[in-house]
């Protein structure tokens, strides 16, 4: 599948949608080193081995509309999945951390990261309920 070749006006048209920070975790992107990511996943993958959401190669739309800014991290812990699998996933981190790192635990004992319970909530949703 040929993907979509943004002009330079468009990549910063993109880069802009939520005044510069990524779409899902708010970081400032610098000019360079941030992804375009397509919010409903264009999989690529090997057609005979199954995606985790279900999705066929290709099934994403590969157009701007479809495309959002994001930092590098967020948009290759995101890969295929929706953004409700994803929400999951990310809400699931802390737990995960907490029973394979021993840093993670380490760090605990002594107060320095506490677990809050708090939703995932992207930025481009916070965005817009701020305009």
């Amino acid at each position: 599948m040929k993907m979509i070749k943004l002009s330079p006006k468009e990549r910063e048209h993109i880069r802009m949608m939520f005044g510069g920070r990524c779409a899902y975790c708010g970081r400032e992107l610098p000019e360079k080193g941030w992804h375009a990511d397509h919010v409903k996943a264009i999989y690529r993958g090997w057609p005979t081995l199954p995606d985790p959401n279900g999705l066929l190669p290709g099934r994403g739309e590969d157009m701007i509309e479809n495309l959002v800014p994001a930092c590098a991290v967020c948009n290759l812990f995101k890969s295929v999945y929706d953004l409700e699998t994803w929400r999951e996933e990310i809400a699931k981190q802390v737990e995960r951390a907490r029973k394979k790192s021993s840093n993670y635990r380490f760090a605990e004992a002594f107060g320095l990261v506490a677990e809050t319970g708090k939703p995932v909530v992207f930025w481009f949703e916070k965005w817009k309920e701020e305009k």
